[in-house]
This record gives structure tokens, C-alpha cells and sequence, in this order.
């Protein structure tokens, strides 16, 4: 059983309750449910309460709508009254600073399992045939979904009762962790919706469960000590305590209901403390438990650790072999110099993860249970983030600091381990950003540490499902990096342009196609693609180092744009079987066609796009409604509110690009101004529409709005459009687009 909660907040306009959410779905795994909003028609302090159904192709038994949210890009819509309630609102109630009160968390679904006879198509029960069982009748489990009862309520209500029974006895036992949560670059994003202390991230069910294991542990630990002795009987309490932060991972108010596949997954499966807008929630006792599954979780992955000492063949002397563990800083090893034969490092990825940050969520459990056993290492309050090499502007003062102080960390710790690795051994690296500026500080610390990136390989190290990888352009590998020491400083710096095509720009574009070439059996995405090349233009870079351009050193971020655009020319070739080319399009339409094929209809950093223009040439432009296209630029429109609405001549969006914050995606065609689609400047333009003359009078007007717009380039739009299908994540877009290219060329 399942709990699956979310947030509350008083509507500021009619003073009803306004449930937030951004889902209706509750599962799209095996059969499909949903739930539906029900309210009870008060103008005034209206009530709601929630109803199950399962969903039928793409609706409700009543035409309900499961892609229905309460909540979008932060702002709400009442249910009662259809009043927006601002993102302002929703923070100030979340912090209980609003006039009309402190939100809540509410339970709505219930995630429910039963067993029931197994019934054969001639519906009739099906029994075993054979065996202990047999002629038993075989059962099946079936999962589903249903509203809160009243006992469900009383179970939270009593819950809460005796979590505030037990809390002065707790928090004088030092149990609870009421510790301020320390202002940081991820920590912002609990304290702008008022959760200021560690213990504010649970709901009190969760709380009470959470305090009751670490007591237990507590009281069991000298037992545990005493009969397994001081070492094993330490391992085993450690062990333990990794059990319970299984269970505060997948039991907070950080989880995330993950309808698709029925799941709860995990505070941390974004690396970050992003706020949910409903959340899961474990049973804590019985059978099936929360806590159950974490302890086995533990035990498989001992298992697994400890099974790989008994291989079959594996070398007796090998397991025999003294291995020593140390932790420190990788900045300043305790080792002679030059007698490490190979050092392999999975660096911090700049600014990708706050560690320290992140783990204090751990740390203040842990230091309740573990104290004691590690003398020295849980002195501190928090976890250490003055000696952390990540790019942190919240630490740092500023992303310009940060940059620097990574840098300057990096520096020192690849300095260290070029000290101590003999002279003919290799070190590894593996790293992935898709970031410019990330690459750049690690090159940079890489090279001026002295080192050669001798070879690069991309590696798939993230699953489809990852919580990084859903809706999102990134990047699923990661880039092995092979180093070398540089013995020899270069006497005369290489050039950039050079004579005759042998300049270091020419070697990246040629580096980079071939790799493009090596890459094709593993079937990268593009923002992988475009990774890995930023990889071989490294490369290629470290081993000419120094290299200049006239009189000014050449950066690798330049190096990156080099391969850029030798990506960008070659998956626009590709996505149309050679018959695009970059310069076919104009400035505008190649550079929304290549984010198209970059990163589709999702969401991506204003920076990623910013670096690709500079490869192509194309100036990124803030404009406004109605601007002419001048020369090699691509409009942007700023996102209007958090909700798409019906588009008319006064409003939609003029420019391909829209912006929200410092994000950037396509606009739809039907977000798109209808007096721009009327009146075309670019070939993206008559894509949108021509998609969208199809969508208002089918194939007679769709053609008669190609044959106006594009009379000379039929097949140039055509193959837009093969794109455009090719690359759709959503079904009826693709299907759309087939239907209109079949009509089309079938005619």
C-alpha cells in the first residue's frame, strides 16, 4: 500500500480549498487509472474531495481529461472559481506568511493491492494442475487505486497525535533533527516554500516511522556490539542506519509518484530539492514494508559487493592482495612520486551535483546513530563544503567565483596525481556536462596541471527512465577521458588557421567527423553526440597546446563551438538523408531546425543555445511582437504566463523560440502568431503553417497554403516535415505529420 499526497493552498479569490496538481494520472503501467477532482458547487470556502476511475484509451467513463493539472510552471488554477492563484500565493502559504493560511499536504489516492481468483478466457477459474497445490485455485495480484476512507484519515490524524506524544522525549534525546537547513545553491529550494529545518521535509507519518527506527536502532546498538564485537558489530549498526536512509529517501516530502511505471521514486532522483507537487509514501510496517524493502535493499547490494570476491577464476593472489582505503582529499596524497601505475577518477561534474549539500539531508540522521562509532567524523554540524571541488556561486559568491574556485580545486588535485603516477602510466577520467563552461574548467585545469587528453569515448551511463534523462535534453553518456603527462613543453605555440587547411581548427573539424563516424554503432542522442565531440575537440586542442590565434590564446570553449558546427551541419544531413544542408535554410529556420533536431519540443539552457549560435554564426535576439528577421539572427518571445491559451492576431508567439527564466524551448505551431504563419519570413515559418492550414481545412487547404508560400520548395518543406515526424515525441503529432505527407505526395 501506497499513500500518494498533494500540496493545498486556500484560493485567495473564493477562499476554497485548491488542491495543486500537476497530473491527474495515476498510472499508466498495466491498466490505467486516474482520479478526478470533485467539488461541491460553494461559491464560497468550496470543499473537494477525489474519485478514481480508470481511463479508457485516452479519457474518463464521463469524458474526463487525465492530463487535467491544478498547478503548472508554478502558478495554480482554483478548481472552484478558475482563478489563477499567483506562484507568489502558493510560496507565501507554503511559508504560512499568507493572510489565508498555511497550505497542507492532503492525501488523495491510496495505492492498494489485492489478490483475486485467476479467471481462463472461458471465465472460469484456472487451478493448478499439478503439484502440492494442485487443483487449487491460482490467485493474481492486481493493483489499484482508490480515494482515502475515513480510516485512512483517522490513521494520519492519530499519526500526528502521537509524533507530538513523543516529541519533547524525543527532542531531549537529541533524536529529532530540527537542525536550520544552511542557506546553499540547492537549499534555496525548501526554504522558498518554508521547510527551514531538516525534520520540516517529512510529513508527521513519516516522521513518527523515521524517529521510531532510529530509537530502536539506538536501543539495540550496544546488544548488537556486545554479541557481534567492537568491528563487525559496528559494520552491521552502520549497515542498518543505511537501511533507514533508504527509507528517508523514498519516504519524504521530496518523493514523486511516477505514474508511468506505478512507483515512488526517490527524494534525490533529481539531485536536488526541487519541490513536489504530490509525493508517495510508504507503509512502514508489515510484510510489504517500506522498511523492508530498504534492509533488503542493503543486504542485495552486500551481497553483491561480497560475490564479487567468489567469482569462479578470480585470481587468489588478487583477493589475497592488501588493498588500502583512504579518505581525503584527492589534492594532497600521502604516496611517493611517480609510483602510481594508473589513476582512474570520477571528478565532480562542476556544477552538476552540491554533494555536500544534498548529503547533509543523510548526515543529520546519520549523526544520531553513528556518532559514537566514528569518533572525529561526525563532529562537525554540517558536512564540509569549504573543501568541496564543485562549482557552487551560493558558496563562491558568484557563477564567475565558482568557475574559478573549481578550477583552481580541479588544478590542484590533477597536479597532485600528475606528481604521483610514474611517467608511462595513463590517468582516466570520466565526465559529461553539457555545459561549455564545465568542459572549459576542466580542460583548463587539465592542461595547465600539465596533460595531454590523448583519447575520449562516450560511455551510456544513465537509464531512459532516469528522473535526469525524463522530459529533459540530456545527456544519457558519459565521456571516458584517457591523459597522459605532457614531458615536453611545446617551444612554439601551434596555430588556429594555419596554411593550407593544416591549422588546429581544421584537425578539430576533421577529429570530430571521424569520431562522428565511430560513433554511429552506438547510437548516441544528440545532446550525446554533441558531448562526445566536445571530447575529440579537446583533444585534439590539449595535444597542440599552446595554440593561437594571431596574437590572442585560443580558449576551449572556441574549440567546442568548432565541433558545434561540425554537428550541427552533420545531424541536419543526416535527419534528411543529405537533402538539408544548413545553408539551404535560412539563418532563423536552420537554427530552430538544428535545435529541433538537438533537443526536439523539450525544454533547454539558454547557454546550450547560445554556444551553438556562436558555431553557426546565428545571434540569439530577445524581440518583440511583429519584428522582421534581419540578417543571421533567431527571434525569441518571452513566455507570456505559465498556461498555453487559445492563440489569436494579437497574441502567440512571432519568433520560433520562447523563453521562460533562463530556459528556452520551440513554440508549437499552434502557439505560433497566425498574422507570422500568414505572412512567412522563414522556411520554420511555413512548416508551422503549413501544419497548421492542415489542422483548420485538411489537405486542400494545406496545399493551397504550400503552393502559396513555398511554390518553388515544395520537397524542402516536405522534408521539414519528415523531420519534424521523425523527431515527435507525441504520438499524434507523428501521426499527424505522416498523414499530411502521405496526402500530400500521394496527390
Amino acid at each position: 500500500m501506497t499513500y500518494i499526497y498533494c500540496r493545498q493552498v486556500t484560493c485567495p479569490h473564493c477562499g476554497g480549498e485548491a488542491p495543486l496538481l500537476n497530473t491527474c494520472w495515476l498510472s499508466k503501467s498495466g491498466d490505467k487509472w486516474a482520479v478526478r477532482i470533485v467539488t461541491d458547487g460553494t461559491p464560497r470556502g468550496g470543499k473537494v474531495w477525489f474519485e478514481t476511475y480508470r481511463v479508457k484509451g485516452s479519457k474518463g467513463p464521463n469524458g474526463e481529461d487525465p492530463d487535467f493539472a491544478t498547478v503548472s510552471d508554478g502558478v495554480g488554477t482554483c478548481v472552484h472559481c478558475r482563478q489563477a492563484i499567483s506562484a507568489d500565493e502558493i510560496r507565501a502559504q507554503a511559508r504560512g506568511e499568507s493572510p489565508h493560511g498555511r497550505w497542507q499536504d492532503r492525501l488523495y489516492c491510496v495505492v492498494a493491492v489485492r489478490y483475486q481468483r485467476k479467471l481462463g478466457k472461458d471465465g472460469q477459474p484456472i487451478r493448478y494442475a499439478s503439484g502440492d497445490r494442485a487443483g487449487e485455485i491460482r490467485t493474481e495480484k492486481v493493483v489499484f487505486y482508490r480515494p482515502p476512507n475515513e480510516i485512512d484519515l483517522a490513521a494520519l490524524r492519530e499519526a500526528e497525535r502521537r509524533l507530538a506524544e513523543r516529541w519533547d522525549e524525543w527532542d531531549a534525546q537529541g533524536l529529532i533533527p530540527t537542525e536550520k537547513i544552511p542557506k546553499g545553491h540547492k537549499t534555496s529550494e525548501p526554504l522558498r516554500f518554508g521547510m527551514t529545518r531538516w525534520c520540516d521535509m517529512f510529513t508527521p507519518r513519516q516522521l513518527l516511522g523515521h524517529l521510531t527506527l532510529v530509537e530502536e536502532l539506538n536501543r539495540l546498538k550496544p546488544e548488537i556490539l556486545r554479541e557481534l564485537g567492537e568491528d563487525r558489530g559496528r559494520a552491521v549498526v552502520t549497515y542498518l542506519q543505511f537501511a533507514i536512509d533508504k527509507g528517508l529517501d523514498y519516504n519524504s516530502k521530496q518523493t514523486r509518484w511516477e505514474y508511468t511505471r506505478g512507483i515512488v521514486k526517490g527524494t534525490f532522483g533529481r539531485h536536488d530539492f526541487s519541490l513536489k507537487w504530490t509525493f508517495g509514501e510508504m507503509v512502514f510496517s508489515g510484510p510489504n514494508s517500506g522498511f523492508r524493502w530498504a534492509l533488503s535493499q542493503v543486504v542485495d547490494a552486500y551481497e553483491g559487493i561480497a560475490g564479487l570476491l567468489q567469482r569462479p577464476g578470480f585470481d587468489d593472489q588478487v583477493r589475497e592482495a592488501h588493498v588500502s582505503i583512504r579518505c581525503g582529499t584527492a589534492a594532497y596524497l600521502d604516496l611517493p612520486d611517480g609510483t602510481v601505475d594508473m589513476i582512474c577518477m570520477d571528478p565532480p561534474y562542476y556544477n552538476n551535483v552540491q554533494y555536500a549539500e544534498l548529503s547533509d539531508y543523510f548526515y543529520v540522521w546519520q549523526r544520531r546513530t553513528l556518532r559514537d562509532l566514528y569518533p572525529g567524523l561526525y563532529d562537525r554540524l554540517f558536512t564540509n563544503k569549504t573543501d568541496e571541488a564543485v562549482a557552487n556561486p551560493a558558496r563562491d559568491g558568484s557563477t564567475k567565483k565558482a568557475t574559478l574556485e573549481y578550477e583552481r580545486m580541479m588544478g590542484e588535485v590533477f597536479t597532485e596525481c600528475r606528481r604521483v603516477l610514474k611517467d608511462d602510466a595513463v590517468m582516466s577520467l570520466m565526465f559529461t556536462h553539457k555545459k561549455q563552461e564545465a568542459w572549459e574548467a576542466l580542460t583548463r585545469s587539465l592542461i595547465d596541471a600539465g596533460w595531454i587528453i590523448t583519447s575520449t569515448l562516450p560511455v551510456e551511463s544513465e537509464s531512459e527512465q532516469s528522473t535526469h534523462q525524463k522530459d529533459m535534453a540530456a545527456a544519457a553518456s558519459s565521456i571516458f577521458i584517457c591523459c597522459r603527462k605532457r614531458l615536453t613543453e611545446q617551444t612554439v605555440p601551434a596555430t588556429w588557421s594555419g596554411f593550407g587547411g593544416r591549422g588546429v581548427a581544421n584537425q578539430i573539424r576533421e577529429a570530430v567527423r571521424e569520431a562522428l563516424k565511430e560513433f554511429e554503432p552506438l547510437r548516441l542522442n544528440p545532446v550525446d553526440e554533441m558531448v562526445a565531440s566536445y571530447g575529440r575537440a579537446l583533444q585534439v586542442l590539449s595535444q597542440n597546446w599552446p595554440v593561437l590565434d594571431g596574437d590572442e590564446l585560443v580558449s576551449p570553449i572556441r574549440a567546442m563551438n568548432e565541433a558545434s558546427a561540425v554537428v550541427a551541419q552533420y545531424q541536419i544531413a543526416r535527419m534528411t538523408d543529405g537533402r538539408i544542408r544548413v545553408e539551404d535554410l535560412s539563418p532563423e529556420a536552420a537554427m530552430a531546425f538544428t535545435l529541433y533536431g538537438i533537443f526536439g519540443l523539450q525544454q533547454f539552457p539558454y547557454d546550450e543555445a547560445l554556444s551553438l549560435s556562436r558555431s553557426l554564426n546565428i545571434r540569439l535576439e530577445t524581440r518583440p511582437a511583429g519584428y522582421r528577421v534581419e540578417g543571421r539572427m533567431i527571434g525569441i518571445n518571452t513566455q507570456v504566463s505559465g498556461r498555453r491559451t487559445q492563440v489569436t492576431d494579437e497574441t502567440g508567439y512571432f519568433a520560433p523560440l520562447v523563453k521562460r527564466g533562463s530556459k528556452l524551448r520551440l513554440a508549437l505551431p499552434e502557439e505560433r502568431n497566425p498574422r507570422r504563419l500568414r505572412d512567412p519570413q522563414t522556411e520554420w515559418d511555413v512548416l508551422h503553417g503549413f501544419i497548421m492550414a492542415y489542422r483548420e481545412g485538411d489537405v486542400p487547404v494545406a496545399r493551397a497554403y504550400l503552393n502559396q508560400h513555398a511554390a518553388s520548395r515544395h520537397q524542402l518543406i516536405l522534408d521539414l516535415l519528415s523531420v519534424w515526424s521523425a523527431r515527435a515525441t507525441d504520438e499524434k503529432v507523428r501521426k499527424e505529420a505522416n498523414a499530411l505527407l502521405f496526402s500530400i505526395r500521394s496527390v
